[in-house]
């Protein structure tokens, strides 16, 4: 069995990339009889390319493989023989085999919910309408297009809401390009791989929007964001990779959430992850009954001596060792699993010792932690990512990579909520939040809650952009960015920016085709 990883071939080949050269070089070998084993292949992807992978897989049956994909893509599945589905739910709420069968049938499945998203897809717009965006104020190209879309579909009505905008881009394959953000907007950004995506938005706005809040100033000029933030100008040759930045008065951080792979040590947990296993044991220290014992924060960690398992080190488990075989583990007999010595788990709240507490899912913990508005926003949001199966002390190499995917971006999010201060003086908070293909390992289902969440903190005031490829998510922009037209040096303009439906008229758009089929424009 050939299993592509989704490990980079190289640091500047990364996901998707990785493994359409891997499967370039099994298209060109010849080989047949062989079972190629794929874990979501379509990440990373352009839906341009997610077609000429797909038509690379067909070549690779045609010469008498088999191919086993592991993938959430809805055209790939569309294409395929047979769909094995796994479910109804996630996690505890799954495991079952509902369907082997063919694409038609599977919609027809009552009990698939893959089958049901393949037959009807999520509806766009999701909350109903388009946010209305008013036009730049500068003239030019961008807002004649605005006002031109406008008239057709009544989106720019509203008033002024106030512009984040980058004047004069000049970074690696970016040349003379400015960029123009909607505050308090849904904003994706499209392109093929390489088109200068990530250069534009990590690499120049981050920076320089995050040094801005810090210097508290509302405009910042490139030449003192070079010195104020050591930047490095030998990418620039010495000059300021930008001219000037506007439009930053109100924000009060920036918030990236990326790709990069959350830690998975047996000791690490969602909620310790999440942070709010320290708001647990703060609170369980400052019960009555811990206060007349001496118990700090300290005693309830499982991680040092004295409140934990001493059978097992607060590891909930027992290693043991196999001489011609992996590593097994089987629960601690002493603590049964909790992790957690006697004399702590005598503490109790509402009925449940530390130990317990950590074994309650977050759908329970959202209700448990009821009283505190800090940990029950946390559990909420977790469900509403639709991760509210997990239990707070589950060990994280259990978690697959769509979960870990969305525990980060909780993780991130929780950055962003309301002080105990700002809730109780209701003062406004404004972040700018910068997502990374965050449908990566997500199934149709869980996209569609990513797309309520990231709705949702539109509607708390923030600005919200997104990196992505997946059309669905794409469908939902109050304000679309396409970059392109190729990667490289055949990338590195801003095709378009303004309301979705205006990319339709974009002729050199590698991702209108796409967009017009998907909304039937």
């Amino acid at each position: 069995v050939l299993r592509p990883q989704r490990v980079p071939v190289t640091e500047a080949v990364q996901g998707g990339e990785a493994q359409r050269i891997r499967l370039a070089a099994q298209l060109g070998s010849n080989l047949s009889g062989v079972l190629y084993v794929l874990d979501e292949p379509s990440i990373g992807l352009h839906a341009r390319d997610n077609d000429r992978l797909i038509d690379t897989l067909q070549a690779l049956r045609k010469k008498g493989n088999t191919l086993l994909v592991v993938e959430h893509d809805d055209v790939l599945m569309e294409r395929a023989d047979r769909i094995i589905d796994l479910g109804p739910g996630a996690g505890v709420h799954g495991g079952q085999i509902l369907a082997n069968d063919t694409p038609a049938n599977l919609k027809r499945n009552a009990s698939s919910l893959t089958g049901l998203y393949l037959e009807k897809g999520i509806p766009h717009p999701l909350r109903g309408e388009y946010r209305p965006v008013d036009s730049p104020a500068k003239s030019g190209r961008v807002s004649k297009l605005v006002r031109k879309v406008a008239k057709k579909t009544g989106a720019v009505s509203a008033p002024e809401h106030g512009w984040l905008e980058l004047n004069d881009i000049n970074y690696r394959n970016l040349r003379s390009q400015s960029l123009h953000l909607p505050h308090g907007r849904l904003v994706m950004v499209c392109g093929p791989s390489g088109a200068g995506k990530s250069t534009l938005f990590r690499d120049v706005l981050h920076p320089a929007v995050a040094t801005a809040i810090k210097q508290k100033r509302a405009k910042l000029s490139g030449r003192d964001f070079v010195r104020l933030a050591s930047f490095d100008k030998e990418a620039t040759n010495g000059a300021a990779p930008f001219r000037e930045l506007t439009g930053v008065a109100g924000l009060k951080s920036v918030i990236e959430v990326d790709q990069s792979p959350i830690g998975k040590t047996p000791r690490s947990t969602p909620a310790t992850y999440l942070g709010i296993f320290d708001l647990i044991r703060q609170f369980f220290a400052s019960l009555p009954e811990s206060k007349v014992h001496g118990y700090g924060a300290g005693r309830f960690s499982f991680n040092t001596a004295g409140g934990r398992c001493d059978a097992c080190a607060g590891a909930g488990r027992i290693k043991l060792e196999m001489a011609f075989m992996p590593d097994t583990y089987q629960p601690c007999d002493a603590c049964g699993g909790s992790r957690y010595g006697p004399e702590v788990s005598e503490i109790r709240w509402k009925g449940k010792n530390i130990g317990e507490v950590l074994q309650l899912s977050f759908e329970e913990a959202a209700t448990f932690f009821d009283f505190h508005s800090q940990l029950k926003e946390v559990c909420e949001l977790m469900v509403a990512c639709g991760l509210g199966y997990l239990t707070l002390g589950q060990s994280s190499p259990t978690l697959s990579g769509g979960e870990a995917q969305r525990l980060k971006l909780v993780t991130e999010l929780t950055t962003g909520l309301k002080t105990y201060t700002e809730r109780s003086r209701n003062i406004a908070v404004r972040n700018l939040y910068l997502l990374e293909e965050p449908t990566i390992g997500l199934h149709l289902s869980d996209c569609e809650k990513l797309i309520r969440v990231l709705h949702n903190l539109v509607e708390q005031g923030h600005t919200v952009v997104v990196i992505e490829h997946h059309l669905d998510l794409l469908a939902e922009a109050d304000w679309l960015i396409e970059l392109g037209p190729g990667g490289g040096p055949n990338g590195g303009e801003i095709l378009y920016q303004g309301p979705l439906h205006g990319i339709a008229k974009i002729k050199r758009s590698p991702t209108a085709p796409y967009l017009r089929e998907k909304l039937n424009l």
